[in-house]
Protein backbone atom coordinates (compact mmCIF):
# COMPACT_ATOMS: atom_id res chain seq x y z
CA UNK A 1 0.00 0.00 0.00
CA UNK A 2 0.75 3.72 -0.87
CA UNK A 3 -0.54 6.84 1.04
CA UNK A 4 -0.47 10.05 -1.06
CA UNK A 5 -1.77 13.31 -0.32
CA UNK A 6 -4.89 15.18 -2.45
CA UNK A 7 -4.64 17.25 -5.60
CA UNK A 8 -3.81 17.03 -9.38
CA UNK A 9 -0.19 16.75 -9.11
CA UNK A 10 -0.38 12.91 -7.61
CA UNK A 11 -2.90 11.67 -9.97
CA UNK A 12 -0.36 9.99 -12.24
CA UNK A 13 1.31 8.32 -9.02
CA UNK A 14 -2.36 7.15 -7.71
CA UNK A 15 -2.90 5.34 -10.67
CA UNK A 16 0.77 3.92 -11.57
CA UNK A 17 0.34 2.46 -7.82
CA UNK A 18 -3.01 0.98 -8.62
CA UNK A 19 -1.30 -0.66 -11.86
CA UNK A 20 1.48 -1.95 -10.20
CA UNK A 21 -1.79 -3.93 -8.23
CA UNK A 22 -1.27 -2.33 -4.64
CA UNK A 23 -3.70 -0.37 -3.03
CA UNK A 24 -3.74 3.51 -2.75
CA UNK A 25 -4.87 5.56 0.03
CA UNK A 26 -5.39 9.17 -0.66
CA UNK A 27 -5.48 12.39 2.32
CA UNK A 28 -6.73 15.68 2.19
CA UNK A 29 -9.52 17.77 1.07
CA UNK A 30 -9.91 16.69 -2.68
CA UNK A 31 -9.12 13.23 -1.40
CA UNK A 32 -11.87 11.38 -3.63
CA UNK A 33 -11.41 13.26 -6.67
CA UNK A 34 -7.86 12.52 -6.87
CA UNK A 35 -9.03 8.88 -6.75
CA UNK A 36 -11.70 9.06 -9.09
CA UNK A 37 -8.86 10.02 -11.66
CA UNK A 38 -6.63 7.75 -11.20
CA UNK A 39 -9.12 5.23 -11.72
CA UNK A 40 -10.76 6.97 -14.54
CA UNK A 41 -8.04 5.84 -16.93
CA UNK A 42 -7.32 2.13 -15.48
CA UNK A 43 -8.20 -0.63 -17.65
CA UNK A 44 -9.95 -2.37 -14.46
CA UNK A 45 -14.02 -2.13 -13.70
CA UNK A 46 -14.88 0.22 -10.76
CA UNK A 47 -17.56 2.41 -9.05
CA UNK A 48 -18.51 5.19 -6.62
CA UNK A 49 -21.50 5.07 -4.12
CA UNK A 50 -21.55 8.26 -4.16
CA UNK A 51 -20.82 10.66 -7.33
CA UNK A 52 -19.56 13.61 -4.88
CA UNK A 53 -18.03 14.86 -1.71
CA UNK A 54 -18.00 17.10 1.04
CA UNK A 55 -15.66 19.43 3.04
CA UNK A 56 -15.49 16.25 5.86
CA UNK A 57 -14.80 13.46 3.39
CA UNK A 58 -10.63 13.58 3.64
CA UNK A 59 -9.91 10.18 3.07
CA UNK A 60 -10.38 8.04 -0.04
CA UNK A 61 -9.07 4.50 -1.35
CA UNK A 62 -8.96 2.09 -4.24
CA UNK A 63 -8.22 -1.60 -4.22
CA UNK A 64 -7.22 -3.83 -7.12
CA UNK A 65 -8.86 -6.86 -7.02
CA UNK A 66 -10.04 -9.42 -9.62
CA UNK A 67 -9.91 -7.18 -12.65
CA UNK A 68 -11.66 -4.05 -10.87
CA UNK A 69 -10.93 -1.60 -8.40
CA UNK A 70 -12.84 -1.69 -5.08
CA UNK A 71 -12.84 1.79 -3.73
CA UNK A 72 -13.61 3.36 -0.06
CA UNK A 73 -14.32 6.67 1.14
CA UNK A 74 -14.59 7.98 4.88
CA UNK A 75 -16.61 10.21 6.33
CA UNK A 76 -15.93 12.23 9.29
CA UNK A 77 -12.82 10.96 9.82
CA UNK A 78 -9.90 13.88 11.24
CA UNK A 79 -6.90 13.96 9.70
CA UNK A 80 -3.60 13.65 10.70
CA UNK A 81 -5.99 11.07 13.97
CA UNK A 82 -7.75 9.19 12.09
CA UNK A 83 -5.53 7.97 9.20
CA UNK A 84 -3.75 5.19 10.44
CA UNK A 85 -7.57 3.84 11.15
CA UNK A 86 -8.71 4.31 8.14
CA UNK A 87 -5.31 2.35 6.41
CA UNK A 88 -6.24 -0.31 8.57
CA UNK A 89 -9.40 -0.37 7.56
CA UNK A 90 -8.51 -0.42 3.89
CA UNK A 91 -6.31 -3.28 4.40
CA UNK A 92 -8.40 -5.48 6.52
CA UNK A 93 -11.97 -4.31 5.46
CA UNK A 94 -15.04 -6.63 6.82
CA UNK A 95 -17.86 -7.04 5.29
CA UNK A 96 -21.36 -6.72 7.36
CA UNK A 97 -22.22 -10.04 8.74
CA UNK A 98 -26.23 -10.48 7.86
CA UNK A 99 -28.55 -11.93 10.43
CA UNK A 100 -29.75 -14.42 7.06
CA UNK A 101 -28.59 -15.06 3.49
CA UNK A 102 -30.54 -13.46 1.02
CA UNK A 103 -32.94 -15.16 -0.53
CA UNK A 104 -32.88 -13.74 -3.98
CA UNK A 105 -29.73 -15.29 -6.11
CA UNK A 106 -27.77 -13.15 -8.42
CA UNK A 107 -28.35 -13.16 -12.24
CA UNK A 108 -27.14 -16.11 -14.54
CA UNK A 109 -23.53 -14.83 -15.58
CA UNK A 110 -23.03 -11.90 -14.00
CA UNK A 111 -19.66 -10.24 -13.85
CA UNK A 112 -18.94 -7.74 -10.53
CA UNK A 113 -18.50 -4.26 -12.14
CA UNK A 114 -17.23 -2.89 -8.66
CA UNK A 115 -17.56 -2.27 -4.74
CA UNK A 116 -17.90 0.87 -3.19
CA UNK A 117 -17.82 1.38 0.54
CA UNK A 118 -18.24 4.45 2.75
CA UNK A 119 -17.10 4.67 5.93
CA UNK A 120 -18.63 6.84 8.71
CA UNK A 121 -17.78 8.54 11.98
CA UNK A 122 -19.79 10.97 13.86
CA UNK A 123 -20.31 12.24 17.45
CA UNK A 124 -22.65 9.23 18.48
CA UNK A 125 -21.19 6.63 16.39
CA UNK A 126 -20.27 4.88 12.95
CA UNK A 127 -21.73 3.06 10.03
CA UNK A 128 -19.88 1.07 7.60
CA UNK A 129 -21.71 0.65 3.82
CA UNK A 130 -21.09 -1.51 0.86
CA UNK A 131 -22.76 -1.19 -2.33
CA UNK A 132 -21.60 -3.59 -4.89
CA UNK A 133 -23.09 -4.01 -8.40
CA UNK A 134 -23.31 -7.08 -10.79
CA UNK A 135 -24.65 -7.03 -14.48
CA UNK A 136 -25.45 -9.61 -16.70
CA UNK A 137 -25.45 -8.13 -20.09
CA UNK A 138 -25.86 -11.55 -22.34
CA UNK A 139 -29.47 -11.16 -21.99
CA UNK A 140 -31.66 -7.99 -23.58
CA UNK A 141 -32.62 -6.02 -21.62
CA UNK A 142 -29.47 -6.34 -19.05
CA UNK A 143 -29.82 -7.60 -15.89
CA UNK A 144 -28.43 -5.37 -12.71
CA UNK A 145 -27.83 -6.78 -8.99
CA UNK A 146 -27.28 -4.45 -6.47
CA UNK A 147 -26.40 -5.27 -3.15
CA UNK A 148 -26.52 -2.41 -0.16
CA UNK A 149 -24.78 -4.32 2.78
CA UNK A 150 -24.47 -2.33 6.14
CA UNK A 151 -23.33 -1.77 10.08
CA UNK A 152 -24.65 0.29 11.94
CA UNK A 153 -22.60 1.42 15.77
CA UNK A 154 -23.11 2.81 18.90
CA UNK A 155 -19.78 5.01 20.17
CA UNK A 156 -17.45 7.68 18.40
CA UNK A 157 -14.10 7.53 17.68
CA UNK A 158 -13.62 10.16 20.51
CA UNK A 159 -15.24 8.13 23.06
CA UNK A 160 -17.05 4.19 23.03
CA UNK A 161 -19.38 5.79 26.32
CA UNK A 162 -21.94 7.40 23.79
CA UNK A 163 -25.84 7.05 25.23
CA UNK A 164 -27.23 7.00 21.80
CA UNK A 165 -27.88 3.37 20.70
CA UNK A 166 -28.01 2.22 17.00
CA UNK A 167 -31.90 2.14 16.03
CA UNK A 168 -32.75 2.02 12.45
CA UNK A 169 -30.80 1.49 8.63
CA UNK A 170 -32.97 2.66 5.45
CA UNK A 171 -31.92 2.05 2.09
CA UNK A 172 -34.23 4.52 -0.34
CA UNK A 173 -32.66 4.32 -4.24
CA UNK A 174 -34.14 5.68 -7.40
CA UNK A 175 -33.32 2.80 -10.28
CA UNK A 176 -33.57 3.46 -13.76
CA UNK A 177 -35.39 0.04 -15.01
CA UNK A 178 -38.27 -2.04 -13.79
CA UNK A 179 -38.16 -3.98 -10.45
CA UNK A 180 -37.71 -7.78 -11.06
CA UNK A 181 -36.51 -9.19 -7.59
CA UNK A 182 -36.32 -7.69 -4.20
CA UNK A 183 -34.64 -9.59 -0.84
CA UNK A 184 -35.01 -9.20 2.56
CA UNK A 185 -39.39 -8.56 1.86
CA UNK A 186 -41.34 -7.71 4.45
CA UNK A 187 -40.08 -10.33 7.52
CA UNK A 188 -39.68 -10.87 11.00
CA UNK A 189 -35.82 -11.84 10.99
CA UNK A 190 -33.95 -13.43 14.37
CA UNK A 191 -32.68 -10.13 15.30
CA UNK A 192 -34.33 -7.30 12.75
CA UNK A 193 -37.71 -6.43 11.29
CA UNK A 194 -37.51 -5.59 7.87
CA UNK A 195 -39.79 -3.75 5.86
CA UNK A 196 -39.33 -3.40 1.98
CA UNK A 197 -41.53 -1.39 -0.33
CA UNK A 198 -41.21 -0.49 -4.06
CA UNK A 199 -42.91 2.02 -6.36
CA UNK A 200 -42.66 2.07 -10.30
CA UNK A 201 -42.70 5.17 -11.88
CA UNK A 202 -42.71 6.03 -15.83
CA UNK A 203 -38.68 5.52 -16.03
CA UNK A 204 -37.71 4.54 -12.45
CA UNK A 205 -38.35 2.49 -9.69
CA UNK A 206 -38.70 3.76 -5.71
CA UNK A 207 -37.60 1.02 -3.30
CA UNK A 208 -36.41 1.48 0.01
CA UNK A 209 -35.96 -0.89 2.67
CA UNK A 210 -36.10 -0.34 6.92
CA UNK A 211 -34.10 -2.62 9.20
CA UNK A 212 -35.22 -1.76 12.98
CA UNK A 213 -33.66 -4.24 15.89
CA UNK A 214 -35.88 -6.19 17.94
CA UNK A 215 -34.34 -4.80 21.27
CA UNK A 216 -34.15 -1.09 20.39
CA UNK A 217 -32.45 0.56 23.56
CA UNK A 218 -29.70 -2.89 23.94
CA UNK A 219 -28.01 -2.94 20.74
CA UNK A 220 -24.79 -1.95 20.69
CA UNK A 221 -24.64 -2.45 16.53
CA UNK A 222 -26.18 -4.35 14.05
CA UNK A 223 -26.36 -5.39 10.00
CA UNK A 224 -28.32 -5.26 7.27
CA UNK A 225 -28.45 -6.29 3.93
CA UNK A 226 -30.78 -6.08 0.96
CA UNK A 227 -30.13 -7.21 -2.87
CA UNK A 228 -32.43 -5.41 -5.58
CA UNK A 229 -32.32 -6.52 -9.46
CA UNK A 230 -34.01 -4.24 -12.44
CA UNK A 231 -33.64 -4.67 -15.99
CA UNK A 232 -32.32 -1.80 -18.25
CA UNK A 233 -31.01 -1.10 -21.69
CA UNK A 234 -28.75 1.88 -19.87
CA UNK A 235 -25.98 0.14 -20.03
CA UNK A 236 -23.50 2.61 -21.54
CA UNK A 237 -21.65 4.04 -18.53
CA UNK A 238 -21.81 5.16 -16.52
CA UNK A 239 -24.47 2.63 -15.14
CA UNK A 240 -25.67 5.14 -11.80
CA UNK A 241 -28.88 5.07 -9.44
CA UNK A 242 -29.37 7.59 -6.98
CA UNK A 243 -29.67 6.49 -3.33
CA UNK A 244 -29.27 7.39 0.28
CA UNK A 245 -28.43 4.96 2.94
CA UNK A 246 -30.00 6.55 6.50
CA UNK A 247 -28.65 5.59 10.04
CA UNK A 248 -30.41 6.59 13.30
CA UNK A 249 -29.32 6.51 16.68
CA UNK A 250 -31.55 7.08 19.79
CA UNK A 251 -30.81 7.87 23.04
CA UNK A 252 -33.71 6.70 25.63
CA UNK A 253 -35.12 9.90 27.63
CA UNK A 254 -37.11 9.75 30.39
CA UNK A 255 -40.05 11.23 28.20
CA UNK A 256 -39.04 11.84 24.60
CA UNK A 257 -35.97 9.89 23.19
CA UNK A 258 -33.59 11.90 21.43
CA UNK A 259 -32.90 10.91 17.61
CA UNK A 260 -29.35 11.27 15.69
CA UNK A 261 -29.84 10.39 12.09
CA UNK A 262 -26.74 10.16 9.37
CA UNK A 263 -27.37 10.19 5.62
CA UNK A 264 -25.32 9.11 2.93
CA UNK A 265 -27.44 10.83 -0.42
CA UNK A 266 -25.97 10.86 -3.72
CA UNK A 267 -25.64 9.54 -7.38
CA UNK A 268 -23.69 6.15 -7.76
CA UNK A 269 -21.54 5.76 -10.65
CA UNK A 270 -20.25 2.55 -11.94
CA UNK A 271 -17.98 2.18 -15.01
CA UNK A 272 -17.64 -1.59 -16.61
CA UNK A 273 -14.85 -2.35 -18.84
CA UNK A 274 -14.83 0.01 -22.23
Amino acid sequence: MSVYPAGDDQVQRVRDCLTDGRPAVVAGADAQWTVMQACADSERRYGFTQNGWGPTDLIAAAVPKQGRLDTHKFVGAELPRDLPWAVSEVLEPSLPECPAPLELEGPDGATTIGRSRIRGVNDVGGFDRWDTLRMAANVDPAVVSVDMQATVYGGSTQSDTSSYKPDRIRFVSDFPGKITGMSPQDAGLDSLTVEATSNTGPETTLTQYTFTPREKRYQGAFAACARTQFRTRKTEPPISYDSNGRFRWRDPQLLDDDTWVHHTPGQAVWYPNR
